[in-house]
């Protein structure tokens, strides 16, 4: 747990005690006996066979005459409400029925009433299951914070590189106010790497447009609340000409 602590650097302390309550523990696994697993196995068929005989009966009943197309279209819009409608109605049910299966044996584990043991064994899955909830709650609240912190960091980058862009082509607008001093430039060498500096801000300059752009789609792509944030507003709707 140690080395995967090592490679979490960004969580918090309580954020790295819920990843330890989070893994895995030898005693989520309950053993059931085969007269339990031939029951819940009997249970999942019945289910299933009750999920058929729903949709077989939202079918609807074969007509004699060939309908026409517009007939066949309003017949396959209405059996596919009418399965909808039967598929939805079965799983509430379903989902009913397990609740209330389920809430007599949770109450029993949790208030220490429970008389067999697959009943006294639910007080350790619930634990555990608010423990998950809660685990997961707050490692996705630190997902977003960093997310928020990695957008905040490539917003900060692109503005210094922006800076340096700036600075750069102001000192080359200044330098190109007097030309008197290229002409007393007699260094080859200098001059030649004068022009390679030249030659390199152009193609950074084309480049940081390109990366300018790209980013401010994506940051528009994203869904992020871009209008809110003066420096992402500032990324996207930046019309300078630089």
């Amino acid at each position: 747990m140690a080395t995967k602590h090592g490679q979490l650097p960004h969580l918090r302390p309580s954020e790295l005690t819920l990843l330890d309550y989070a893994a895995d523990d030898s005693r989520d696994i309950v053993t059931l006996s085969d007269q339990e697993a031939l029951i819940l196995q009997l249970a999942h068929q019945i289910q299933e066979q009750r999920l058929e005989k729903a949709l077989l009966e939202s079918e609807p009943e074969p007509d004699a005459e060939s309908p026409s197309n517009d007939e066949i279209e309003e017949q396959l819009a209405t059996a596919e409400r009418e399965l909808l409608e039967a598929r939805a109605t079965y799983t509430v049910r379903r989902r009913a029925a397990q609740t209330v299966l389920m809430t007599d044996p949770i109450l029993k584990a949790v208030h220490l009433k429970a008389t067999i043991p697959p009943e006294r064994a639910l007080l350790h899955l619930v634990n555990r299951r608010d423990v998950l909830a809660l685990a997961h709650e707050k490692l996705a609240s630190a997902h977003d914070q960093v997310l928020k912190q990695l957008s905040d960091s490539e917003v900060e980058n692109l503005r210094i590189n922006q800076e340096n862009q700036e600075l750069v082509q102001r000192l080359l607008e200044l330098t190109k106010q007097d030309e008197t001093w290229r002409e007393k430039l007699k260094d080859a060498k200098i001059l030649s790497q004068l022009e390679a500096l030249e030659t390199e801000f152009k193609s950074s300059k084309a480049k940081w447009d390109t990366i300018k752009n790209i980013a401010s789609a994506m940051v528009v792509g994203s869904g992020l609340n871009w209008a809110d944030d003066e420096q992402l507003q500032a990324l996207v709707v930046d019309e300078s000409d630089d």
